[in-house]
């Protein structure tokens, strides 16, 4: 199940919008963030629980790089789903 929301500014850079996904254990966040220089970015974030507490794990997709983030997202969920 997805959540999505406005965020105020994290220090960071100002969230646009966000997503939440749950599912064993692990939480996938997808935000959208702007620069203090205007430049947009998506952050996908992972948090799982371990024996110690939580880790996290980030990858910054920056505009340029998207459509061949999203067409090799798109060709791997085709091979793991097997369609």
């Amino acid at each position: 199940m997805a959540d999505v929301k406005r965020r105020a500014e994290d220090g960071k850079g100002q969230g646009l919008f966000s997503a939440q996904v749950k599912g064993r254990g692990r939480t996938y966040f997808f935000d959208v963030r702007e620069a203090r220089s205007g430049g947009r970015y998506l952050v996908i974030s992972e948090s799982r629980r371990t024996d110690s507490g939580h880790e996290r794990s980030r990858v910054v997709v920056f505009p340029d790089h998207l459509a061949e983030f999203e067409g090799a997202l798109q060709r791997a969920a085709k091979v793991l789903t097997g369609s």
